[in-house]
């Protein structure tokens, strides 16, 4: 076996496997040659080769998000480097591990006309949970170094569950190689003790919640947890709970209640519904609704429990950050004890739910072709367990509309919610999750993250839905950009691309509807396991002049 004749490779290729770490995604250069060499001839990695470095950054992100471990992105030198920055940033606010190794010229050369270079020490600093630049020497300390700080990198990575940078100089001969490996090398762990709350806070908190009428608890975004999802269930048995979840929070029990936008709708700030206390979990909340509805409470008193020391202040009026994970302190504060069983609080946002949800079936039973129209014929066809993947901007806010199906994983590039990864991460995702994966995402978005389609590693189990509604759907939505003249030209933007002829290209299977009875049938082939030895694509055609007012009077409806 030829492996790189540095002996800082191979401290990093032993290190990295004593950490189980296996999966890599490069981008194709030379700089980064030595690790190449190394680790796609040791059996002990996974290794897959995608041109588009950002393209490449969000199938690493894809695959960290269902692996829940990290995985690898590495370069060569130069503005290569760069275009992995947009899906660094939304692992760092996703909380998704990233371990990325940026391959570097010798620092000498650093601002002296060396083609591919720039300084890139330090240049995800705003969005990464650490940094290293490793030394370029080859002797005992410089190795010793080298493999402290790759133990300390991937240490990072789990333990904060953020991307980490490191930057690895090269000089030349590059390609030369070596026999077996001869250096030694130690793993070293974090043992990281559990948090859980002193007695004293478990009857403080007890005492808290149990003299409150109102409290409750809004789920952001979360991978599935099982034991959170029971312990929840259990919590939310007082009278006095009200839990509200986002399809991204991936809980579900009877008791919870989803779709925050729709109930709203039906409440108009009556302030009965407004709560004593407020506990959130989770990242990320995509409804604007309730936070401006939760926003202008200046009697709220809010918790956030995480098990981080970063404070989150999403609504104001942040009164506690509690550092242990969510189903550790909800565990903690119904052992033993019934909170409430006398308030009406949680009735009262039940009837309201109950309402909202009987509007929402009888409009959509006679609505007309349109964006909404084709997302209800969608939830009602998902496959069972399939992964979702919901693109953003309308998408993740029309699928927001549908009850939470509790057999479903929900993601989204909710981290910093923009549109140019989501082909690609449901792409990395579907590499590494058996099952069915399905991605819904606009035509814009699409066309954007059209690389995601350009490699060798694309699965048969992956489906890619596009909602084509001629651009920016979104604007016509959202209060503000119809108000413009440069409407049409600076904020919808038309699309121009024929998406059919692109996926032709990438000889991908093609389906295409454009009402409610073909999109019907073109369903029953496109999830057709068997019809489909390839990734398949579903061009939905909706009409854009009609969406926006589709989905206003839907919103009136509710309330009526």
């Amino acid at each position: 076996m030829a492996i790189s004749e540095s002996k800082r490779v191979q401290a990093i290729v032993e290190v990295l496997a004593l950490h189980h770490v296996k999966h890599i995604v490069f981008s194709p250069g030379s700089r980064n040659a030595p690790l190449v060499i190394s680790l796609t001839i040791d059996k002990r990695f996974e290794c897959i080769s995608i041109v588009d470095e950002r393209s490449a950054g969000f199938y690493a992100l894809g695959m960290a998000q269902q692996l829940r471990e990290p995985v690898i992105l590495c370069c060569t030198s130069g503005s290569a480097s760069l275009n992995y920055s947009s899906a660094i940033s939304e692992a760092y606010y996703q909380k998704i591990p990233l371990l990325v190794l940026t391959t570097d010229r010798p620092p000498e050369w650093i601002h002296h006309g060396e083609g591919q270079s720039i300084n890139q020490q330090g240049i995800f600093q705003n969005i990464t949970q650490s940094s290293y630049n490793l030394p370029i020497g080859e002797n005992e300390d410089d190795i010793w170094m080298t493999q402290r700080s790759i133990n300390q990198g991937i240490n990072d990575a789990v333990v904060h569950q953020k991307p980490v940078h490191i930057n690895i100089p090269f000089r030349e001969p590059l390609y030369n190689t070596v026999s077996q490996s001869l250096v030694k090398v130690q793993k070293i762990e974090i043992v990281q003790p559990l948090k859980k709350l002193t007695e004293e806070q478990v009857v403080h908190y007890k005492q808290k919640l149990k003299q409150t009428d109102k409290i409750l608890v809004l789920c952001g975004l979360n991978p599935k947890n099982d034991k959170l999802n029971y312990v929840l269930g259990e919590f939310v048995q007082n009278t006095n709970v009200v839990v509200l979840t986002e399809t991204t929070s991936n809980l579900s029990h009877r008791k919870f209640i989803p779709c925050i936008d729709r109930v709203l709708s039906t409440i108009e700030d009556d302030t009965e519904f407004q709560p004593n206390i407020l506990i959130t979990i989770g990242g990320a909340i995509i409804s604007k609704k309730i936070k401006q509805f939760l926003r202008k409470n200046d009697s709220l008193e809010h918790y956030h429990i995480e098990n981080t020391l970063q404070i989150t202040d999403t609504f104001k009026h942040l009164s506690e950050h509690i550092n242990v994970a969510p189903e550790v302190f909800f565990r903690q504060i119904i052992e033993g004890e019934v909170l409430n069983t006398a308030s009406t609080y949680q009735t009262k946002w039940h009837q309201h739910y109950q309402i909202s949800q009987t509007n929402h079936e009888n409009y959509l039973r006679t609505a007309e072709w349109s964006d909404l129209k084709a997302f209800d014929v969608l939830y009602n066809t998902f496959p069972e367990s399939c992964n979702l993947q919901m693109g953003n901007s309308s998408v993740v806010r029309y699928i927001q509309l549908f009850n939470q199906i509790s057999s479903i994983t929900y993601n989204s590039n909710r981290g910093v919610s923009g549109i140019d990864g989501c082909s690609s991460t449901a792409s990395g995702a579907s590499l590494v999750n058996q099952k069915l994966t399905v991605l819904i995402t606009g035509d814009l978005s699409f066309v954007y993250d059209i690389n995601a389609l350009w490699n060798n590693y694309l699965s048969s189990n992956l489906r890619i839905i596009v909602i084509n509604n001629d651009g920016g759907g979104i604007f016509s939505i959202i209060p503000g950009p119809m108000s413009t003249k440069a409407h049409r030209e600076f904020f919808e933007v038309g699309n121009q691309a024929d998406i059919h002829s692109l996926v032709k290209s990438f000889n991908l299977n093609y389906y295409q509807a454009v009402n409610e009875q073909e999109l019907e049938e073109q369903l029953a082939k496109f999830y057709n396991l068997q019809a489909n030895n390839r990734p398949a694509v579903l061009e939905i055609k909706t009409p854009k002049d009609k969406n926006a007012d589709v989905l206003k009077d839907y919103f009136k409806y509710l309330n009526d």
